[in-house]
């Protein structure tokens, strides 16, 4: 059985790190895992007190960064699939079984990645991971279609490009995949949700800091090979999919690239020239929270307080929407506030499938996933 090598990274994060470690609790693969700390002034130690049983190396004292955190983790522990975890996001359920299984079964693949699903600062959904898709070397070079929490990388290919290149801050994920990818690494897409990443204000990806674009920049300019680098242009954008109160130029910005990227999106498909993968995410347009008829949302929930009722705006409000959670049938009301209203059911398991389907299966939004706990 393959075994892996799990690094956390931490900094001041102590709020969040307890619903990484947890998701850990839930996975059979065996792992081995290391703790990076930069020297947190938080209440640290006593979250990692409570969960010495499954930490192998522990580590708090200031550090030249997360890459390099990250690295030397990987090389304090053993392992044959190396990937890390930010503090603030974490696994669902038996992900690393399900990875382990995709190696075992395939001896000759060097990396595995899967789906993720974004979720606000208190856990609940927002989006799909929407560029995901499957293995296009080239496309990679234009495009980071990989989720970092959800990838898994053999150690024995890890090695050979390197590791991590610890001079980079905010690419060091999308580096190391263009150099195993450049270096012969088999890549393979694992459709399922195997991670959570939380996207809030303070976020590296949501900072907007100008170093973070020049990394992606010179990062398409040395692996690509178009004139034009217009990754920088997509994160922005990306990043402004999250946020909420846009300026006037920010607006302006949004409402032109989406019109763009549509636009080229239907020349790509009367050329012939789409890309291997849906328009679609589990019934969600990729940048848009638009649903076809019906959409099946996979969240993780390591939160120790229950849900009681879930609180949906959608649009239009008017139409007959029916909701189940793990199976189960929810009574549905729309309130005057023009939020659907869903009781949910008494739930153990630390995960929740919930599908949302337009009765007449017409086009709708869901414009926030929120829920009410006991």
């Amino acid at each position: 059985m393959v075994t892996f090598a799990i690094v956390i990274p931490n900094l001041n994060q102590s709020h969040f790190l307890p619903f990484a470690l947890e998701s850990l609790r839930y996975q059979s693969a065996p792992f081995n895992l290391a703790i990076m700390d930069g020297g947190s002034t938080d209440h640290f130690n006593k979250v990692v007190n409570r969960y010495s049983d499954i930490i192998t190396f522990l580590r708090s004292d200031p550090d030249k960064g997360q890459a390099a955190a990250i690295k030397k983790g990987k090389e304090k522990i053993p392992g044959d699939i190396v990937a890390w975890l930010n503090a603030d996001d974490y696994y669902s359920p038996g992900a690393l079984d399900r990875v382990a299984s995709v190696f075992e079964k395939n001896p000759e693949l060097d990396v595995v990645y899967g789906d993720a699903i974004h979720v606000n600062r208190e856990g609940f959904f927002l989006s799909y991971f929407p560029p995901i898709q499957e293995f296009h070397a080239k496309e990679l070079t234009k495009n980071c279609f990989i989720c970092q929490p959800a990838c898994f990388v053999r150690r024995t290919a890890y090695e050979m490009v390197g590791g991590i290149d610890t001079s980079l801050n905010y690419t060091m994920d999308w580096d190391l995949w263009c150099r195993l990818a450049k270096n012969g690494a088999k890549f393979y897409y694992l459709p399922e949700v195997l991670a959570a990443v939380r996207y809030y204000p303070g976020t590296k990806t949501l900072s907007g800091d100008k170093e973070r674009f020049r990394e992606i920049y010179r990062l398409e300019k040395k692996y690509g090979s178009r004139r034009l680098q217009i990754s920088c242009l997509a994160a922005y954008y990306y990043g402004l999919t999250f946020k909420t109160k846009k300026n006037l130029g920010e607006n302006i910005f949004f409402v032109l690239f989406n019109i763009l990227t549509k636009t080229k999106a239907k020349i790509d498909k009367i050329l012939g020239n789409q890309k291997t993968r849906d328009d679609l995410v589990y019934g969600f347009h990729r940048w848009e929270p638009i649903v076809e008829g019906r959409c099946q949302i996979h969240i993780p929930w390591y939160d120790r307080r229950q849900w009681r009722r879930l609180r949906l705006k959608v649009e239009p409000i008017r139409e007959q929407y029916r909701i189940t959670i793990n199976g189960h049938g929810c009574e549905t009301i729309s309130s005057e506030n023009d939020y659907l209203l869903a009781e949910v059911p008494k739930l153990k398991e630390p995960y929740r499938q919930v599908d949302i389907e337009c009765v007449d299966g017409q086009r709708w939004k869901l414009l926030e996933f929120t829920c009410d706990l006991e």
